[in-house]
């Protein structure tokens, strides 16, 4: 996985994590002004005044998510792209970068936000990219649509990079340490880090039924099952995706969390023809499917290769 910004958009884990608890907090200087979300912008603000200094922090630089997000409404409803009475809401969805489980709603620095949007086009993508610093790129999409490959039977979608670097990076807690998890926002799924994630909770109790498993993550997208095994007790992994991009993330995320390459296989193949071309028997098939996808097939083809395979 590159990045296309020439920045350093991929950091090592020590570096990432160094300063994280306060990454998103404000200083005891910071503004405390914030938008209603549902009410048009207008009625709130004169938008004149709305600039890339309004409301920052002069210690600590940064600018509360609703100033920042206001910037860019403002932006969009210069360039016709949105309603004059358009509200925050209308906006788009705001994905912080590196992203952490939060329980209030985030103060940002610079290159720190990525918003997914059905009205700008490109022209305005790079005015925003310009103007707003805390911006790190604009993707125009639509949320309920899922990115990547739906099944083997599907096109491959996207959402389309208008401007800036889409390199995003989720931090998700685990009782093994925070697993890291980089990606390219316009080409993987949307998955946001929890207080407690439900499938890596399911993991851990499928894992502790073995003392050193191998591993089958079958459907493996960017790498958190497999690496949460690998943290754990898991002896090897095989990590396999039919989508290719996911694959070039999780090769960037093996390396980040420091993960052993003898401790693990990558294969790119339909899951369907998967058991056809291993050799080795494995103890644990782990399948997280996007939702509503029939996974009977899938079951049944791994259930010729592992003792056991679970549904995430």
């Amino acid at each position: 996985m590159k990045c296309n910004c020439n920045e350093s958009c991929i950091e090592k884990k020590e570096e990432l994590l160094s300063d994280i608890d306060n990454l998103y907090k404000p200083c005891l200087k910071c503004h405390t002004k914030k938008f209603k979300k549902a009410i048009p912008l207008k009625r709130q603000i004169k938008l004149s005044k709305l600039d890339a200094n309004l409301y920052k922090c002069d210690n600590c630089r940064k600018r509360h998510i609703d100033i920042v997000m206001a910037h860019v409404l403002k932006i969009l409803i210069e360039n016709k792209q949105i309603s004059e009475s358009a509200s925050l809401r209308q906006l788009g969805t705001p994905l912080i970068t590196p992203a952490i489980y939060l329980e209030s709603l985030p103060y940002l620095s610079e290159k720190s936000l990525v918003i997914i949007t059905t009205s700008c086009d490109k022209e305005t993508a790079g005015t925003i990219i310009e103007k707003v610093p805390e911006i790190k790129a604009i993707l125009r999409g639509n949320i309920e649509n899922t990115v990547g490959i739906l099944n083997e039977n599907v096109e491959t979608n996207t959402y389309e990079l208008l401007s800036g670097c889409d390199i995003r990076c989720d931090i998700q807690n685990t009782d093994k340490g925070p697993i890291i998890i980089y990606k390219n926002q316009s080409k993987i799924h949307i998955e946001y880090p929890k207080k407690e994630s439900q499938k890596i909770i399911q993991l851990k109790g499928v894992l502790e039924k073995y003392e050193n498993p191998t591993v089958i993550d079958a459907m493996c997208g960017p790498g958190t099952l497999g690496i949460y095994a690998l943290l754990s007790n898991a002896k090897k992994v095989l990590f396999n995706d039919i989508y290719g991009e996911s694959l070039d993330a999780l090769k960037t995320n093996l390396t980040v969390n420091n993960m052993n390459p003898e401790s693990y296989e990558i294969r790119n193949e339909n899951i369907l023809n998967l058991a056809d071309v291993l050799e080795n028997h494995y103890d644990i098939a782990l399948i997280d499917a996007f939702p509503d996808v029939d996974t009977s097939g899938y079951i049944k083809s791994l259930e010729n290769v592992c003792d056991e395979v679970v549904i995430i």
